[in-house]
């Protein structure tokens, strides 16, 4: 079973924010699980969007995937006990590589997060031990109902498409949150 030492378990809430100017904002996650234990993860804008985008995918698939396997999702072992806090911690890093798996269960998603800095100095020591089919353990995992997912899903498209940017990732949020529908507004070139 992939997992992590730092388990915040089952969320009571998690949302997406986004900090600043349009141009110059910051984004960042916010986790809170029973307290004191919680996270403020910190990350890129292609990060937060990638990861609400890969949570939309899941949750479609597994809506249309009813008692099949789905295809390129992994999925955790059927394990309850991933979904209980195993720390009282309070974390705070910058985000660098993100998972996520359905799981435990089909009613859950679990999210893995790895600290930018352990990323970097493992980068040597990973493509020995990747080679070797292991991989370097995650910061921090949290677990999300299905409904929290899609509600965090939406939150986070609506911070991407807040900034109303000109690049093609601001023109994806905004189509993803249904603000610009191309093929009725002609907003963009086909």
């Amino acid at each position: 079973m992939y997992g992590s030492k730092n388990n915040l378990g089952l969320v009571e809430s998690i949302q997406a924010e986004a900090l600043g100017v349009p141009g110059k904002r910051i984004f960042r996650i916010l986790a809170d699980a029973e307290p004191p234990a919680a996270a403020t993860l910190w990350l890129e804008k292609e990060q937060l969007y990638g990861l609400a985008m890969a949570i939309k995918r899941m949750v479609d698939a597994g809506e249309g995937a009813v008692g099949r396997e789905v295809q390129g999702v992994m999925e955790l072992d059927n394990n309850p006990s991933a979904l209980e806090r195993n720390t009282n911690e309070t974390f705070e890093f910058k985000a660098g590589r993100i998972g996520l798996a359905i799981g435990p269960g089909p009613d859950y998603i679990s999210l893995f997060f790895h600290d930018e800095r352990d990323d970097s100095e493992e980068e040597e020591e990973e493509e020995e031990s990747f080679a070797q089919g292991a991989g370097a353990e995650p910061k921090l995992q949290l677990s999300l109902t299905q409904e929290t997912a899609r509600k965090f899903m939406r939150e986070s498209l609506e911070a991407c498409a807040s900034g109303r940017g000109t690049d093609a990732l601001s023109r994806g949020a905004l189509v993803a949150t249904g603000k610009v529908d191309p093929n009725k507004n002609g907003h963009f070139h086909h």
